[in-house]
């Protein structure tokens, strides 16, 4: 759950508003944030408040105050795009295609590292796990046919994702798999949206699931890489379809 989801609702409001001003680029290119009494007035937060909401700010990476010089917004390279508030933030505001498309060139990195180290060392309940997460995978296709998917085939498509990282026993990737959830849940929507999309992609999820059961890792990594290729090419025909749309209209 986003840490701004959890925290006092005048808390939550403030964090959110001053944190999607500085992601939308609302304070341009001299990235000066207002002096305090200011920015107070500006958010109708007391000054305890903003403080608060500042110093969350900072340890996402946002924002740094330097003496004599005040509170400036920070270069994207600083941010924390792991958290989950900037990474919401960043997916209201920055384009939606690019920040797709980076995710899945990490994920192409990762998910084959997990998968066949799943294949290696997952029990016998992690086996069993993935195998019947696949098999309401398949079912779900089945229910949508080539329709677009929906919420419950997305949820289905992730709990796969994300039972191979936890099967890999590897903590790093394991915690890998926890932080990608919520952007996986974002780019599974995304990238199935587009009529037959997601039945296309069962395939690749058996060959996964299969060679992680029966131990072969050097299969479980070559199928977890081209799955992760089909969605990374099927993100470019949803971007081509969508040039193409515009170019009519």
């Amino acid at each position: 759950m986003p840490e701004l989801a959890r925290r006092p609702s005048l808390f939550s409001h403030t964090l959110n508003q001053l944190g999607r001003q500085i992601v939308s680029g609302h304070y341009g290119e001299s990235r000066m944030i207002p002096p305090e009494p200011k920015l107070c007035e500006q958010l109708g937060a007391s000054r305890g408040v903003l403080r608060e909401v500042l110093r969350v700010l900072s340890q996402k990476g946002l924002i740094s105050a330097q003496p004599k010089v005040g509170i400036r917004v920070e270069p994207e390279r600083n941010w924390n795009v792991m958290d989950l508030d900037v990474l919401n933030w960043l997916w209201e505001f920055g384009p939606r295609t690019n920040y797709i498309r980076e995710f899945l060139e990490f994920r192409l990195i990762f998910e084959p590292a997990a998968a066949s180290a799943a294949a290696k060392t997952a029990t016998d309940a992690d086996r069993k796990e993935i195998l019947d997460l696949y098999k309401i995978l398949a079912e779900e296709s089945d229910r949508i046919s080539d329709r677009s998917s929906d919420e419950r085939a997305q949820d289905a498509d992730l709990q796969f994702h994300l039972a191979v990282f936890r099967a890999s026993r590897n903590r790093l990737l394991v915690y890998t798999g926890t932080l990608i959830g919520h952007i996986m849940r974002q780019q599974i929507a995304m990238t199935t949206s587009t009529p037959g999309a997601f039945r296309d992609a069962v395939p690749l999820h058996q060959q996964m699931a299969e060679a992680i059961c029966r131990g072969d890792h050097r299969e479980a990594e070559r199928a977890a890489r081209d799955n992760v290729i089909w969605t990374q090419d099927a993100l470019d025909r949803l971007n081509r379809e969508h040039q193409t749309a515009v170019a009519g209209e």
